[in-house]
């Protein structure tokens, strides 16, 4: 099947097909208005002002399988892409973790970021990409195969020049109530950012809003784990979300 690795190749068909569509939507988006990249754009009010005015485009993300992360990492090189030095993906390994049931110590996922050549002339890293790879322990061709399905790690991803936490609340409250996302929480990754590492804030597309965007991050300098404690999450509509994200058009109980 075309999601196998062929012989002497890195990633199979089906990664490379995805990583060109975050290569080619990142440098789509690095020109687009901030607020439309929300899609669907939503009315003149908070969410378009506090978006505009605080946030920056900064990145599309893609979650991929090679063979050995040397591998993969030798493959994006080969092709220009610059890889970034890897680090340790604490988020993302512990959401794999919750849904397959994997131990999160032993899952084995590494963060990179692309630079590219964007439509500006700038050069910057404009895709994430989170490599689990197949040589890991907790590796199977199931999970790989359901993350490719459904892109749980797929986002959009934005940067708040100058974080706080009442411009946090007033970004949450607005993309809650004017853009049809549902607020799912956060993360604290250490291994990325400055001194105090960097903070992600999390967003679903809620459920029955129509969009190829499902999932949005808003990145911060710092550590702001507390609001990101103080700030009660969405748990009943984000599991429900997800539920009806895995198994469209069945009839879901709330």
């Amino acid at each position: 099947m075309d999601s196998e690795l062929s012989v002497g190749s890195a990633f199979s068909g089906t990664d490379l097909r995805r990583l060109d569509d975050a290569i080619h939507e990142a440098r789509r988006a690095s020109t687009a208005s901030v607020s439309s990249l929300l899609e669907p754009a939503v009315a003149e009010g908070a969410a378009t002002s506090l978006t505009e005015q605080n946030c920056v485009f900064d990145h599309c993300a893609v979650l991929l399988f090679p063979l050995t992360l040397a591998a993969g990492l030798r493959h994006l090189e080969q092709r220009g892409l610059a890889p970034l030095r890897t680090v340790p993906s604490t988020v993302v390994r512990r959401r794999l973790s919750e849904r397959h049931g994997l131990d999160p110590a032993r899952c084995d996922v590494h963060l990179t970021r692309l630079r590219l050549e964007l439509p500006d002339g700038r050069r910057h890293p404009a895709v994430e990409v989170f490599l689990f790879p197949r040589d890991s322990s907790t590796f199977d061709r199931s999970i790989a195969a359901s993350e490719v399905a459904h892109g749980f790690e797929d986002h959009t991803a934005f940067v708040v020049g100058r974080p706080s936490r009442p411009l946090l609340a007033q970004l949450v409250t607005a993309w809650r109530s004017e853009a049809g996302l549902l607020w799912e929480g956060g993360g604290h990754n250490p291994h990325e950012g400055g001194p105090e590492g960097s903070t992600v804030l999390y967003f679903v597309r809620e459920h029955g809003q129509p969009s190829r965007r499902r999932r949005f991050e808003l990145h911060c300098a710092g550590d702001l784990r507390s609001f990101i404690d103080q700030a009660p999450v969405d748990t009943e509509a984000v599991r429900h979300a997800y539920r009806a994200w895995r198994h469209p058009g069945r009839d879901l109980p709330a």
